[in-house]
């Protein structure tokens, strides 16, 4: 069985993670997807996982996790 990589930073995605993500969107906009995503899904507290995140915009998990963890 393959171990998994310990992810860097926690499992809650930030406005930061998102412009990592997104590669060149503002702070303003990220904070703005982030609220976007968590009111889709009907949150009512500020915190998003990133597998919320993922299976919204229908992103790879693992993909993502990797990916965030090379540039966290």
């Amino acid at each position: 069985m393959e171990k998994k990589k310990k992810l860097k930073g926690g499992m809650l995605i930030t406005a930061r993670d998102i412009q990592i993500i997104t590669g060149s969107i503002s702070d303003e906009s990220a904070r703005r997807e982030h609220r976007t995503v968590r009111d889709a899904l009907g949150k009512t507290k500020p915190r998003l996982s990133i597998k919320e995140y993922c299976d919204y915009w229908e992103l790879n998990l693992e993909e993502t996790l990797n990916f965030l963890n090379e540039n966290r």
